[in-house]
C-alpha cells in the first residue's frame, strides 16, 4: 500500500551521508593524493547539493507563499556562512602573523576576496595551481569553491524568481539548465591548458555545470513530491541505480586524477552527471541510500562539513610547516584530530549560534557574552593587525632559486634556438666543433673525446623545475639539446609534449626526463612514453630525490620499466643526493649551483655509457 506524497518541506535524510563523503574525499586528497587521486570530486558533489537543495527551497517558498523573499534568503545564507569563514581566516591569519611570516604575502588580498566571494577570481591569475602541493602551499587555496557558491546565492533566487513568475514550465527549465551545464562543460575543453589549469580549474563558468546539474534536478525531482513507500519493484530500482552510481563515484575518488586532460574533457563531466543520480537516488525517501546514508556517523560529519572543510587545509599546511617535515601516518592522525577538534568549536559555538533568531539567546548564560565579546575583539584586532602589515599587501619576494629558474628560463629560448640551428647544419659543420678548455672539462669530468662526441648528440630534454635549474650546464656541454623545462610540470604534461614534438618531427634520437617530484608517476605512463619514443631512441630518465611518499613509487616504477625495455636507462640521482646532502638547497630537493654541475655529470655518465654512439 502507497502512503501518501510527503508535500511538506523535510529534512533530507540521506544528504549529511553525501555531505561527508564529499569533505572526506577532499580530505583524503590534501593528505594522500598519490593514493585518493580523485578525492578533489569532492567540491563538485557539495556544487551538486548546494544547487539541488537552494533550487529545491526556494520553488518550495515560491509553492507555499506566492513569492521568494530574496533579502530574507540573503540574510540566512550570509549568517550561515561568513561567520564561520570570517573566524576561520582572522585565526588563521593572526597564526600565520605570529609564527608564519612568509605566508603573510598576499594575505590581506586572500582575506578580501574570499569575504566578498570573489576569490576565484582572483586565484585565477595569482593563486598557485590546486594539484601543486609543493611550493609553498597556501592554507586558503580550497576556498575557491566557497566564492563560486557565493556568487550562485547572490544571483540565483533572482533567477528562479523570474523563471517562476513566467511561468515557465518545470521540464523546459529543467533542460534549458542541463544545456547550461553542458556549456559550462563544453567551456571547460575549450579553456584547457595542461601548462595553466587554474583557469578552468577555479573559473565560474567552467566549474558551474555541477551547480546547474543539481539545479535542473530539483525542478523535476522536488523533494516534497515524493512517494515514501513505492512498489518493491521501484525500490529495487533506486536502490540499484544507487549502488552503481556510488561505486563509479567511489572507483573515480581514487582513480580520477585532476591533472588529466581527460579529467578536463569531459571526465569531470560525466563523473558530476553520475553524483547528481546518486543525489537524487539518495532524496528519495523510499530508497535504500536515504537511511543508509544517514548513519550517525556520517551524519556527525555531515553536519559540520562546512567547518571541516573551512579548516582542513590551513591545518596541513601550517602543521606541516610547525614540524619541518612531510607528514607521517602519525602526523596524518593528529591532524585530523586538529581539524575534527576545531571544526567542532567552530560548528557549535559559531554555525549553531548564527543559525536561525534571536543570536543572543543562543550564547550561554554565566560569561558566555563576555567570553565572545572577548574572543571577537582579540581575532578582530590581531586578525586586523595581521591584514594591515605591508608584507600583507605584498607578492612573495623571489627565493635564490626563483631566480636562478627566471635566468634560466630568458636564457633557455636563445639557447634552443642555438641547438636547433646546429642541429640543422649538414655533417661537415656539425663535425667542426672547438676543443673545451680544460676548466670546462674539469668542471664535468669529461675528457676532450667525450666532449667532442656530446657536441655532435642532438637531445630533446623534457621537465620540471629541477630540469630547468639544470638546463645551462646541460646546454653548455650538449649545444644540440633543445629544453623545455616548467616548474611544477607533471607528468601528464611531459607525455603531451613529446606527443607533440614527434608529430613536428621534432623529437631527438636521444629524449631525457626529469618528472616524477611534483606528483606520481604510474607504470602506463612510463609506456606511453616509450611508446612515443619506439625502439629506435633512446631515453634517459632521471629519477628523483624528495621527502614525499609518491617519490618511493615513482623510482621503483621506472626501475622496473627499464627491465622492460632495453632504451629506458635510469639516471639514479636519488642515490647521489641522499648522499650528498651539501649538494641541495634549502627545499631538500632542487640542487644548489655545485649540485646542480654534480646532477649534469650524472646524466652526462650515463648518456657517454649508452645509446648506439658509446
Amino acid at each position: 500500500m502507497e502512503q501518501q506524497i510527503a508535500s511538506k518541506r523535510r529534512y533530507i535524510t540521506g544528504f549529511d551521508g553525501l555531505r561527508a563523503i564529499a569533505v572526506l574525499g577532499v580530505i583524503g586528497y590534501h593528505l594522500w593524493p598519490d593514493r585518493i587521486v580523485g578525492g578533489w570530486l569532492g567540491v563538485p558533489l557539495f556544487f551538486i547539493l548546494s544547487g539541488y537543495l537552494i533550487t529545491d527551497l526556494l520553488l518550495q517558498e515560491y509553492g507555499r507563499t506566492g513569492r521568494i523573499k530574496i533579502w530574507l534568503f540573503w540574510i540566512r545564507r550570509l549568517k550561515r556562512l561568513i561567520p564561520a569563514l570570517l573566524v576561520m581566516l582572522l585565526a588563521t591569519s593572526v597564526i600565520i602573523f605570529w609564527y608564519f611570516k612568509p605566508l603573510l604575502y598576499n594575505l590581506r588580498s586572500i582575506v578580501l576576496t574570499n569575504l566578498v566571494y570573489v576569490y576565484n577570481f582572483w586565484a585565477i591569475k595569482h593563486g598557485g595551481s590546486y594539484f601543486d602541493q609543493w611550493h609553498n602551499p597556501s592554507p586558503f587555496t580550497h576556498l575557491w569553491s566557497l566564492s563560486i557558491e557565493g556568487q550562485f546565492y547572490l544571483f540565483w533566487p533572482i533567477i528562479v524568481l523570474i523563471l517562476v513568475r513566467l511561468k515557465v514550465s518545470r521540464r523546459k527549465i529543467s533542460s534549458g539548465l542541463m544545456i547550461g551545464a553542458l556549456l559550462s562543460a563544453i567551456l571547460m575543453a575549450v579553456f584547457y591548458s595542461s601548462t595553466n589549469l587554474n583557469r578552468v580549474y577555479y573559473g565560474t563558468d567552467t566549474r558551474l555545470f555541477a551547480i546547474l546539474l543539481g539545479a535542473s534536478l530539483a525542478f523535476i525531482w522536488p523533494s516534497n513530491k515524493f512517494k515514501l513507500v513505492v512498489k518493491p519493484a521501484v525500490k529495487r530500482s533506486l536502490d540499484l541505480i544507487g549502488w552503481l552510481a556510488l561505486a563509479i563515484l567511489l572507483f573515480a575518488l581514487f582513480t580520477l586524477n585532476g591533472q588529466w586532460a581527460f579529467t578536463y574533457y569531459g571526465g569531470m563531466f560525466l563523473i558530476t552527471i553520475v553524483m547528481m543520480v546518486l543525489v537524487a537516488v539518495t532524496a528519495h525517501p523510499a530508497s535504500t541510500f536515504s537511511k543508509l546514508l544517514h548513519h550517525r556517523i556520517l551524519r556527525y560529519l555531515g553536519t559540520r562539513s562546512y567547518s571541516i572543510y573551512l579548516y582542513q587545509l590551513p591545518v596541513f599546511v601550517i602543521y606541516s610547516r610547525f614540524t619541518g617535515h612531510p607528514a607521517k601516518l602519525l602526523d596524518n592522525i593528529i591532524e585530523i584530530i586538529w581539524v575534527l577538534v576545531l571544526a567542532e568549536i567552530s560548528y557549535r559555538y559559531i554555525e549553531k549560534i548564527f543559525k536561525g533568531t534571536p543570536i543572543w539567546s543562543k550564547i550561554p548564560r554565566n560569561g558566555g557574552i563576555q567570553i565572545y565579546a572577548a574572543s571577537a575583539l582579540f581575532l578582530l584586532v590581531s586578525g586586523t593587525q595581521a591584514i594591515l602589515t605591508p608584507q600583507a599587501g605584498q607578492d612573495p619576494p623571489k627565493t635564490s632559486l626563483e631566480n636562478r629558474l627566471t635566468k634560466n628560463k630568458q636564457q633557455l629560448a636563445q639557447a634552443n634556438k642555438k641547438a636547433k640551428i646546429i642541429a640543422k647544419q649538414n655533417k661537415k659543420a656539425a663535425s667542426s666543433v672547438k676543443p673545451a678548455d680544460q676548466t670546462l672539462l674539469d668542471q664535468y669530468a669529461i675528457n676532450e673525446q667525450q666532449f667532442e662526441k656530446m657536441q655532435k648528440i642532438p637531445v630533446s630534454a623534457v621537465g620540471d623545475s629541477l630540469l630547468l635549474n639544470a638546463a645551462p650546464n646541460l646546454q653548455k656541454v650538449i649545444p644540440q639539446m633543445t629544453v623545455d623545462a616548467k616548474i611544477g610540470r607533471q607528468m601528464t604534461d611531459v607525455i603531451n609534449i613529446l606527443k607533440t614534438l614527434k608529430d613536428q618531427h621534432n623529437l631527438a634520437d636521444r629524449i631525457l626526463i626529469t618528472s616524477g617530484t611534483n606528483g606520481t608517476i604510474s607504470k602506463e605512463q612510463i609506456s606511453q612514453v616509450m611508446k612515443i619514443a619506439g625502439d629506435k631512441r633512446q631515453v634517459y630518465w632521471v629519477n628523483d630525490f624528495a621527502d614525499r611518499n609518491w617519490v618511493g613509487l615513482n623510482n621503483q616504477n621506472l626501475q622496473q620499466q627499464a627491465k622492460k625495455y632495453q632504451n629506458l636507462k635510469i639516471v639514479n640521482w636519488n642515490i647521489l643526493a641522499s648522499q650528498h646532502s651539501e649538494w641541495l638547497g634549502n627545499d631538500r630537493v632542487h640542487p644548489t649551483p655545485t649540485g646542480s654541475i654534480e646532477y649534469t655529470k650524472s646524466i652526462l655518465r650515463i648518456i657517454l655509457n649508452t645509446g648506439k654512439d658509446q
